[in-house]
């Protein structure tokens, strides 16, 4: 018996195409990511952290 239809798409093709786009999704992720680091580091940068205290209770003499 002669198969008349034609398969357009193959497990391996619906396979190669899903990791595809999710290895581009990933990488547009990061990519993402890095265009935003220079700010990122700016506004942590520009924080500073302040003790709660000014004193220290447990000073060395």
């Amino acid at each position: 018996m002669v198969m008349k239809r034609k398969k357009y798409f193959s497990f391996f093709g619906i396979l190669s195409a899903t990791t595809n786009r999710k290895l581009l999704s990933i990488g547009c992720r990061i990519s993402s990511i890095l265009s935003k680091m220079p700010e990122i580091i700016k506004q942590l940068l520009e924080k500073q952290l302040k003790p709660i205290k000014l004193y220290s209770t447990n000073n060395i003499k």
